[in-house]
């Protein structure tokens, strides 16, 4: 996916926050235990002003969280969200991708940023308000925590398990085998058999893998499930 496709999701996604926190900031984000949407503007905020101030500085340095603006609380929290948005899109927009950057994920091609950044707010954004996710970014999604996420679950909360999960999108193209073992988790793209198959739409896959939904009536399932009931409890991040 090309990072201005990103950086069009992001503008999108951080207006709907920003007017979900308008219409109730006090409301419940059950997807995001104990949290408001207060506090997941600021927490999207601080990501975003992050990522902001390490496009801004160029790829020469790795800039860290602790170093970099932390929003206003309050009511100038939504203005100073509309506007560290605003600023971070256009950064994205114009920095140089052809580039290796520092991330927390070690040195990453220029697209990291523009994709972390859409993945962030559009889950986000579901957490708020709900609603629909472009099935195209859905497969990028899972495919971002698969390549970046994944391989960070340390293997001894797999202890005793092995098996294979087959992750199939019904409503565009994304399939893959995620193998867990007490190695770890790895996975490849395509068609496979697994041990037991999840096939739903991309975004549900996405939710599920980012433990938002449950496995319920929105998927169907072939083979021996309790694998998938291992997830929630292992890949945790």
């Amino acid at each position: 996916m090309e990072p201005a496709i990103h950086v069009d999701h992001l503008r999108t996604d951080s207006a709907s926050l920003v007017a979900a926190h308008a219409a109730d900031p006090t409301a419940s984000v059950p997807s995001c235990p104990g949290w408001d949407r207060t506090v997941l503007l600021g927490h999207v905020a601080g990501v975003h002003s992050w990522v902001r101030a390490q496009v801004e500085a160029g790829p020469a340095e790795r800039i860290r969280l602790g170093a970099t603006p932390r929003p206003p609380e309050g009511n100038a929290l939504p203005r100073w969200f509309e506007a560290t948005a605003a600023a971070t899109a256009d950064a994205l927009t114009a920095m140089d991708t052809s580039m290796t950057w520092p991330t927390w994920a070690g040195p990453q091609p220029g697209t990291f940023y523009a994709r972390r950044l859409a993945q962030e707010t559009a889950v986000h954004r579901w957490d708020a308000v709900g609603g629909s996710i472009d099935a195209p970014l859905a497969v990028d999604g899972v495919d971002e925590l698969l390549e970046l996420f994944a391989g960070l679950i340390p293997g001894d909360r797999l202890a005793g398990v092995t098996g294979t999960i087959h992750l199939h999108a019904t409503d565009t193209d994304g399939e893959w085998l995620v193998r867990l073992d007490p190695q770890g988790i790895t996975f490849d793209r395509g068609h496979a058999k697994g041990d037991v198959a999840l096939r739903g739409r991309a975004e549900d896959l996405l939710l599920w893998t980012w433990n938002r939904v449950p496995v319920d009536d929105r998927f169907e399932v072939f083979g021996d499930s309790a694998l998938l009931d291992v997830w929630p409890t292992s890949v945790v991040f």
